[in-house]
């Protein structure tokens, strides 16, 4: 576009300079990271039911894997440069996400359910989930699913605090809206 206004102006006349770009709003950027929160609010709200219910839940992971699979794909998809590439996006997502979630689906087993206790199991799936979501995002080419990864996987430790503390959950919630802030922030200057 620079290169047509600049072949329009008379010659040894400067190219007039390209319009500012309009700021963005507040509304727009967290609209456009409100997949990567909704990630994090999931990982964090599936630790939270699973620790308030009688065991965990198996149908919540069963769907959280191919989901953060399918927002992996998305992120990953203006990044993959034609239909090549973006098949193997999707293949590469789909078998990590299914190993992932035939891991998750191990800790349910019976065997490993009488050796592991309920809040290990949600800290073992935190965990999974955090490093599947990690990985995930270096696949995908995405800043945005390695940092959602590395705050569910760095979770690790103070979940398995917030689960004897009520003030902590409160705690690990504005943590969450505070990664959120930035990822909003970075939207708006970026």
């Amino acid at each position: 576009m620079s290169d047509s206004i600049a072949a329009a102006a008379p010659q040894g006349a400067p190219a007039p300079a390209p319009a500012p770009e309009a700021p963005r709003s507040w509304g727009r950027a967290l609209l456009a990271e409100a997949p990567y929160l909704a990630m994090l609010l999931a990982g964090f709200g599936g630790v939270t039911y699973a620790g308030a219910s009688e065991q965990p839940n198996l149908l919540y992971w069963q769907i959280m894997a191919p989901l953060f699979g399918l927002l992996c794909v998305a992120a990953g998809w203006n990044r993959a440069a034609g239909r090549g590439m973006r098949l193997q996006l999707v293949w590469t997502q789909a078998a990590h996400w299914a190993a992932f979630l035939a891991a998750m689906l191990l800790l349910f087993m019976p065997s490993v359910r009488g050796v592991v206790n309920d809040n290990a199991t949600e800290i073992g799936l935190l965990l999974l989930l955090g490093l599947g979501t990690f990985v995930a995002g270096v696949h995908a080419g995405s800043w945005r699913i390695i940092a959602v990864g590395a705050v569910l996987g760095a979770s690790v430790p103070a979940v398995a605090v917030l689960q004897q503390s009520a003030m902590l959950i409160v705690g690990g919630g504005i943590a969450a809206v505070l990664v959120g802030v930035v990822f909003v922030l970075a939207r708006m200057r970026g």
